[in-house]
């Protein structure tokens, strides 16, 4: 097993190459981006005595992309994270099954897209949004797998996945 060793005052501080994060696996990633939207967009509880304060509060566009890599770590995570791909399916679904005409998954991803691009959702709203989209870009292929490729190839990069 390789190892970068990295000289520190107290000693030395064993990584092992490709794994920066440790050993976090695609749950483990989708339960970290699930925890940052949770407490990225929440507004902070003001009553009691003691008010909370929130650090970072994630934008629309953050919440938004963060929910679509969030989004495409819970299609590879499967177990319980497969919800969200249910979701997905069953909003594909509400175009494509002819109550529209003939409707593919590539319009509904343009529709995601435009809605994304468009519209500044509350940050709620994007996360959700950019969970949905994650599922049905997958399932769309093409470019509009592109986000898919991009979150899955940064996370191998960084050994996480």
């Amino acid at each position: 097993m390789d190892h970068i060793v990295i000289a520190a005052a107290d000693g030395s501080l064993h990584i092992e190459s490709g794994r920066l994060l440790g050993s976090v696996g695609s749950g483990g990633v989708a339960l970290a981006l699930t925890g940052v939207l949770i407490t990225g967009i929440r507004e902070p509880k003001g009553g009691g005595g003691k008010t909370s304060k929130i650090r970072k509060r994630l934008t629309s566009d953050q919440a938004q992309w963060t929910g679509v890599a969030a989004g495409t770590c819970y299609i590879t995570a499967g177990s319980i994270w497969t919800a969200s791909g249910s979701v997905s399916d069953a909003f594909a679904r509400l175009f494509t099954s002819g109550a529209f005409g003939t409707v593919g998954l590539g319009a509904v991803s343009a529709l995601l897209a435009g809605l994304m691009y468009f519209r500044e959702l509350a940050p709620a709203r994007a996360a959700v949004t950019g969970i949905i989209a994650a599922g049905v870009w997958a399932q769309a292929g093409g470019i509009w797998g592109l986000p898919e490729a991009l979150v899955l190839t940064g996370a191998h990069a960084a050994g996480v996945m």
